[in-house]
């Protein structure tokens, strides 16, 4: 497989195009076709497996109307006993790599995920695609180098993100600061602090990782950089020009020091729920805007954005696509046997849907519920001439609290309502109860100075916000007569102390922060522990 920096040297900007961007360019037509060819390719693996007959039964299925119509839809307990042992004489196809990411249940503490190697290969190219998008401003043009310089903010192999990085490497002249090999050696916030000082010293061109990383990174080097990392060991000249000539250009703006006064960065990429909480305030910083893709670890990644930074785009050869409708989605949660609907990519209309994928290249998964939600914004892009259905992630299918029958909120809206306060804090989670007959939003939240906020007003405010966020919350007070958040502000030290808690345990990574939706009660009861909570 010849490289992308290769093709960079050699000047074949089309050829890179077409391989790495090329599926925006695809028509409906020609993207379903890619999608039917994939799929008949992988029953045949299935059918040649342990686990694809234990999923399809006896029927091999020879089209995509009958896969559809006789396999049933999965979840990560359909495959459990297996990946948890790494079985893979029952698989499709030999693995290249094991990937894990965190579990969201009980019952098992990682799902474990086998990629084989052209699974793998197709992160480092999604990857690059990113990369091009994010820094291109009309079709076809290719502003990337053969090597560039990337800050590592992302969990380290097996997570998922860890492949990413380790494909993307194989691929492409990448500079992770600080390198994989010593990144794998380092905790989260060391990783950071080392990708920070080197940055600092070689220069940063991308970065590939958690928005609110950036967010931090710049609200810190604001106050002072404080927690940033600075030390005299720093004091390296090409440290001290960025920092006087980053120093005279916040001065000239009459403010404090943001990171795009040291660096120019050329792309920014990265994803998730609070994507589009941090949007606005990382181009304040960081001077560009972030572009937005979808990933997950059963699924590798999925959908880009386009240089207009608005809806993604799905690519055909990753995963073969199928959506369930909200309303179909809905009553499934209310009767977990009703067997819901689904539509192709081609028979999507604006709306909200529950994504399922098969996965290609003789990866395992099929039919699977990851339990995702989008929203599909339109059915083409019109800045950018796609004529794809474009979308947006809308929450994840587990973290949706519904009040009233009626009122969904999803991590994004609260998230957005905190946000909106303007209010210092450190973390937050929300859970759902019910007194009576009334459902509640019980949201507690750490803030970042004691005593500096009233709660009742702040609780006002935030009931606020989700009323102008979300009208049908509004309706639970206006129709039903009650308010329906309830407000806690924990002790500065919460969070930390679970954190703590959990790694005193041997918690992994993924397991050191309680989810932000709907906690388990084991998860809130450790949070709380030891805390006087402020009424």
């Amino acid at each position: 497989m010849i490289s992308a920096s290769t093709l960079l040297r050699q000047g074949r900007n089309e050829e890179i195009w077409t391989k790495y961007c090329g599926f925006i360019d695809l028509s409906m037509d020609e993207f379903m076709e890619i999608q039917e060819r994939l799929l008949l390719e992988q029953i045949d693996l299935l059918g040649k497996s342990m686990m694809g007959r234990m999923i399809m039964g006896d029927f091999i299925p020879t089209s995509v109307k009958e896969f559809r119509e006789r396999v049933p839809l999965t979840t990560y307990e359909n495959y459990q006993e297996f990946l948890e042992e790494k079985r893979e004489d029952v698989l499709p196809r030999e693995p290249y790599m094991w990937s894990h990411t965190s579990g969201r249940s009980d019952d098992y503490k990682f799902k474990w995920v086998p990629y084989t190697k052209k699974m793998y290969d197709r992160l480092g190219e999604m990857v690059i695609g990113s990369m091009i998008l994010s820094t291109c401003s009309k079709r076809g043009e290719i502003m990337i180098e053969p090597s560039c310089k990337m800050l590592l903010a992302t969990a380290p192999a097996p997570y998922m993100s860890g492949l990413v990085s380790l494909s993307t490497q194989d691929q492409m002249d990448v500079e992770f600061m600080p390198s994989l090999e010593d990144g794998e050696k380092m905790d989260f916030g060391e990783r950071i602090a080392a990708g920070f000082k080197l940055g600092m010293k070689k220069g940063i061109d991308y970065f590939y990782g958690i928005p609110v990383v950036l967010d931090k990174l710049g609200s810190r080097l604001e106050e002072g950089a404080g927690g940033s990392g600075f030390s005299p060991d720093m004091l390296h000249p090409q440290l001290l020009f960025r920092m006087i000539k980053g120093t005279i250009k916040a001065k000239i703006n009459k403010r404090g020091l943001y990171p795009k006064d040291i660096w120019k960065l050329k792309g920014i990429m990265t994803g998730g729920t609070d994507a589009s909480i941090y949007k606005d305030s990382i181009e304040n910083y960081w001077g560009i805007q972030p572009s937005e893709g979808f990933g997950c670890t059963e699924g590798g990644i999925l959908a880009l954005q386009a240089w207009n930074y608005k809806g993604m785009t799905f690519s055909p050869d990753n995963n073969f696509y199928e959506f369930i409708p909200h309303e179909e989605h809905k009553k499934n949660k209310e009767n977990p046997k009703y067997q819901p609907k689904t539509l192709l990519y081609n028979e999507l209309t604006p709306g909200i849907y529950e994504l399922v994928f098969t996965n290609f290249h003789g990866g395992v998964f099929t039919r699977y519920r990851v339990g995702d939600l989008f929203e599909v914004i339109s059915l083409r892009d019109e800045e950018c001439d796609i004529n794809l259905p474009q979308v947006k992630f809308y929450s994840r299918g587990g973290d949706v609290i519904n009040l009233g029958g009626f009122a969904f909120l999803t991590e994004n809206v609260i998230w957005k309502a905190i946000e909106e306060t303007g209010i210092e804090y450190n973390e937050w989670v929300a859970r759902k109860t019910i007194k009576g007959t009334d459902s509640y939003l019980n949201l507690f939240i750490e803030l970042n100075l004691a005593g500096s906020v009233d709660k009742d007003a702040l609780e006002m405010e935030l009931h606020q916000n989700l009323k102008k966020l979300n009208s049908d919350y509004g309706n639970l007070e206006d129709m039903l007569g009650y308010q329906a958040l309830n407000l806690t502000l924990l002790n500065i030290g919460s969070f930390g102390s679970y954190l703590d808690y959990q790694k005193s345990q041997g918690a992994d990574l993924a397991h050191t922060k309680p989810p932000h939706m709907q906690p388990s009660k084991k998860q809130l009861n450790i949070l709380l522990k030891g805390n006087r909570i402020k009424d």
